[in-house]
């Protein structure tokens, strides 16, 4: 491997090219040909999009997506090095007579960004490496910098009511304010010489009130934030910085962002509104590594509470998906498309998953960080996606148990998505797989924070705010 920015040799592949053991060894290569593939199972797993119908009625006319970019930028060209990273997200909605319009055209046009309504974007920073708070410690930093980003973003914007705040929202899961109100969540002690394992519950009737924003440890006498039920401090150390944790941020910022609209709507007895609600995220339904108790410990458990009233109240509360970009899956869909039958949805369960995809192995896939469901779906010879659905099953199931025999029948409005998702497909990305959808590429636009001019322009403004 070369030097940072250094440039490779334009001569040295003469070297290899007339190496004769390489040349050998190509000419005793043969290319392995389409029937020759190993056959995929798709026996009980493979569904004709004309013979998928919806659970429940519905009747959606907006979508909302939620998007973030960040970039780290480095304030000090010596050592040491000091190090903040930038972030910004954005919450979009969108009316899907709007996105229709633009159905006829397939490509993102600047013009076209006049038409999005509601707009909402979240800036903030992090210390990464060698920046800390005044009176502070740098894992402290990070972790009270984390506890005040949530609690000082609203999700009606820098001058609205406070209760509106992501931190009353990651309340309002943990303690299950959505149902019996008595959800706990255990936490570990930050205090690196306690470690204590801690229950963190309300501590006042009220979920909203101040006091259910921390406890203090029993053992150490620590202050623990409801936001360290994250555990994104263990990823953090003097040394290494913060850098671990970059992408984690972002991810639990727009899963939170996204869920209070869900607190909005249903603590406002309007849960109705949300049947006629898609909301996307871009990427997984997923939250991994020390985000992984958070997922499936909270979020899921939400998801399998609103799938149960949906079919009480015969209304979908939970029209959520996940639009995945890279990862094995879509490898998978990749390598596999062509032996997909068009306009059809493959529905993997366990044993495909572990066959095909991940390799054998002793864990269950997504147990611990998916609180949605994959499948594979391919419309035409231009259009196929790995799609992730909210899970639909309620809490009497597992994801344990049902990821090994999951049925298409069970999803409530799969038809009513998919024919949504179909009539969005954008060709910004040409002859791309997985298919780029519209409302991801334009909030893509609006959040990503470039290399040139913005991470230039945030080192500037970085040096001469931090001194």
């Amino acid at each position: 491997m070369g030097y940072s920015k250094e440039k490779a040799s334009k001569f040295t592949h003469q070297h290899i090219i007339k190496n004769e053991l390489v040349q050998d060894f190509l000419q005793r290569c043969e290319k392995v040909g389409y029937h020759d593939i190993i056959d995929l199972d798709y026996e009980g797993k493979i569904t004709p999009l004309k013979d998928i119908t919806d659970k429940i009625s519905t009747d959606i006319k907006y979508v909302i997506t939620a998007d973030g970019g960040y970039q780290e930028v480095n304030i000090n060209d010596k050592f040491p090095s000091h190090t903040l990273c930038y972030y910004n997200v954005g919450i979009l909605t969108f009316a899907v007579a709007d996105l229709f319009a633009l159905d006829t055209q397939q490509t993102i046009d600047p013009d076209d960004l006049g038409k999005l309504k509601n707009l909402e974007t979240f800036s903030f920073v992090v210390p990464m490496q060698n920046i800390k708070l005044k009176e502070c410690d740098f894992k402290t930093s990070v972790r009270k910098t984390i506890f005040e980003i949530f609690r000082d973003r609203k999700l009606s914007g820098n001058d609205g009511d406070s209760k509106d705040s992501l931190l009353n929202t990651i309340k309002w899961l943990i303690f299950r304010e959505y149902s019996d109100k008595s959800g706990t969540m255990q936490i570990t002690c930050p205090n690196p010489h306690c470690d204590e394992r801690l229950e963190f519950k309300r501590q006042t009737d009220n979920y909203l009130d101040e006091k259910n924003d921390f406890i203090k440890c029993h053992n150490c006498g620590h202050i623990v934030y409801i936001t360290d039920c994250f555990e994104l401090h263990d990823l953090v150390d003097e040394i290494n910085g913060a850098g671990a944790i970059t992408s984690y941020i972002m991810s639990v910022f727009e899963i939170v962002l996204l869920l209070c609209m869900f607190r909005f709507f249903m603590e406002n007895n309007d849960e109705k509104t949300l049947s006629k609600i898609l909301f996307i995220k871009d990427g997984s339904l997923a939250l991994f590594s020390r985000l992984d108790d958070f997922a499936f410990k909270v979020i899921r458990p939400f998801m399998q509470f609103l799938y149960e009233k949906s079919l009480r109240d015969n209304v979908s509360y939970i029209n959520f998906v996940g639009l995945d970009k890279s990862g094995m899956f879509v490898e998978h869909l990749k390598n596999t498309e062509s032996k997909i039958a068009k306009n059809s949805v493959v529905l993997p369960n366990l044993g495909y998953i572990k066959r095909f995809i991940t390799g054998e192995n002793q864990s269950v896939f997504g147990e611990n960080t998916y609180f949605g469901i994959k499948m594979l779906v391919r419309g035409d010879e231009n259009l196929s996606f790995v799609l992730d659905m909210a899970v639909p099953f309620g809490l009497s199931n597992s994801y344990k148990q049902y990821i090994t025999s999951p049925k298409i029948t069970d999803f409530l409005c799969l038809k009513s998505v998919l024919e949504i998702l179909f009539r969005l497909k954008c060709d910004l990305y040409q002859n791309s797989t997985p298919m780029a959808f519209v409302p991801i590429a334009l909030i893509n636009k609006l959040v990503s924070i470039s290399n040139v001019p913005s991470k230039k322009i945030l080192t500037i403004f970085s040096k001469d705010k931090v001194k």
